[in-house]
């Protein structure tokens, strides 16, 4: 006789198309922390310098959260709480040094703080409605701009606090504002109009009215949520609606890339990481994607609680976070890598965090160098693996226990039905199920009704056979003779009744389907 067999589960179904490596990467991102605020989160940014602190804006204050020190990889704490504002807070901006930070109101000024002692430097005053939008100019530190409801742009000297230009951007809400391609005087900006314009400050005024004229525009389609430009300014990625467009804003606001059904409602936020390859949007559907900043393929999808209001990505790429709202907002990160890093930049193995005692030394004692002329003998033992219950019973013949075995709440369907296959191929299915005490029968005819419909068809005739073996083997079920017996066989017959209905819809289906096929 041969040696007894492992046994293995019964074979699933292969999946017709694995994850692709960027899929399994956005895949990891796990959440690490989630916070409640008062009110909705309106706007989210992240300092471009480290330790990359978050701004989170909801109701009439701002809030700085950084890494908790001694916490876990990704809880964060806040820092400082900025509230001295006299109405709901808009927009959150840094500079480029993490040293500043703009902070619109919805009364319609603009306050410049001091991120290091958290003081209202100065307010910039001046729109006539909310300041929904501001920014820093990459190029000029000295040079900021905001954007309101009125539609209106407006440039200003941020050591003086002078307005340095007003220009009629849009006929409704403007919603995003950027740094244009061109220095401290080109802008990007969009809103609810639809239109996304680049201006230049320097562009001579034309007309009668002297109105400003904008270099390139384009026209989204649907009002514009939120906006992010590509490095350099050339291009700007749009969202409005459900749909994404991507515009190269240097050949007078040529389509690139359009993605008309990227969600199923408005997206609310759109944001590309430090390398501007994956492009990230969230919507008011809940749900959050990941794209191809290339060719906005997709990659991968996050399933939110809630409808979302914003969303930003973390400077070194290692998590984002989104709004929601109802007034959390959530950080999703990747573990850092346990690996050596000098080593893995070298391209070489990690190196094992064993001490030597344990890897080498223990043969000659703890203390013990091997010498340079000394010969490393390894002596490859295979490991004697242990054995499993169910691979006992069945090398002792003992057919009975592993089908009791089976019967265990903690065995799932797949290894059941495993079993029963293997008592199948050795022909003892029956002798095995033969003459089971009522308590067996019970617990048999239980994890029948877990285990029912489960699997693909070679994993339902295994549970055919077994079941009609269990019923023609044991007198307490024809009839059953208790009430417990009756009432696990009604269940399953309720099961196989809503089986049958299932199998009536699809065969239905499948006659739809084949009429409108010919």
């Amino acid at each position: 006789m041969g040696d007894a067999f492992e046994l293995k589960p019964v074979p699933q179904p292969r999946r017709v198309a694995e994850l692709a490596p960027e899929a399994q990467v956005f895949k990891a991102y796990r959440p690490t922390f989630k916070h409640q605020e008062i009110s909705r989160i309106l706007a989210l940014a992240y300092s471009p310098t480290s330790p990359h602190r978050l701004a989170v804006v909801s109701g009439t204050k701002v809030g700085v959260w950084q890494h908790a020190p001694g916490g876990k990889d990704g809880e964060l704490q806040e820092s400082a709480t900025l509230s001295k504002f006299k109405d709901v807070t808009q927009c959150v901006s840094w500079r480029s040094d993490g040293r500043l930070m703009l902070a619109g109101e919805a009364s319609g000024s603009c306050a410049l703080i001091e991120t290091e002692t958290k003081n209202v430097l100065r307010r910039f005053r001046g729109h006539e409605d909310a300041v929904t939008c501001a920014s820093f100019a990459t190029a000029d530190k000295s040079r900021c701009a905001t954007g309101s409801k009125d539609g209106k742009l407006r440039i200003w000297d941020v050591a003086t606090s002078e307005l340095l230009h007003t220009v009629e951007a849009h006929k409704d809400c403007m919603k995003t504002l950027v740094a244009g391609p061109a220095g401290p005087d080109s802008w990007i900006t969009a809103g609810y109009d639809g239109y996304v314009r680049l201006w230049d400050a320097r562009v001579p005024l034309k007309g009668e009215s002297l109105k400003a004229v904008p270099v390139a525009s384009a026209n989204h389609g649907h009002p514009i949520e939120a906006g992010v430009a590509f490095p350099g300014g050339a291009l700007f990625a749009s969202a409005g609606g459900p749909a994404v467009k991507v515009w190269d804003l240097a050949c007078a606001g040529r389509l690139v890339q359009e993605l008309p059904d990227a969600h199923s409602k408005a997206i609310t936020g759109i944001c590309l990481d430090s390398k501007a390859s994956i492009l990230l949007t969230a919507s008011f559907d809940g749900l959050t994607k990941v794209y191809h900043a290339a060719d906005l393929s997709h990659i991968w999808t996050y399933r939110l609680p809630g409808p979302a209001t914003c969303c930003a990505w973390r400077p070194d790429n290692r998590g984002f976070v989104v709004g929601l709202d109802d007034g959390t907002w959530h950080v999703k990160m990747m573990k850092k890598a346990t690996a050596d890093p000098a080593k893995v930049a070298e391209g070489g193995p990690a190196k094992s965090q064993k001490k030597w005692v344990k890897r080498e030394g223990f043969l000659r004692g703890e203390e013990h160098q091997p010498g340079s002329d000394d010969e490393v003998v390894d002596q490859n033992q295979k490991k004697r693996k242990k054995e499993h219950k169910i691979d006992f019973f069945f090398r002792k013949f003992e057919y009975r226990k592993a089908f009791e075995y089976m019967l265990k709440s903690s065995t799932d369907p797949s290894t059941g039905l495993a079993i029963v296959d293997q008592l199948l191929q050795q022909g003892v299915l029956a002798s095995a199920l033969n003459g089971l005490e009522e308590e067996v029968c019970l617990d048999a005819l239980r994890w029948f009704v877990k285990a029912f419909a489960t699997g693909d068809s070679l994993q339902r005739s295994l549970f055919d056979e077994a079941l009609h073996s269990l019923v023609e083997g044991n007198r307490c079920l024809r009839p059953p003779c208790t009430p417990e017996l009756i009432d696990a066989l009604q269940k399953l017959e309720i099961k196989v009744a809503q089986e049958m209905r299932v199998q009536d819809a699809l065969i239905e289906t499948n006659g739809m389907i084949e009429t409108l096929c010919s």
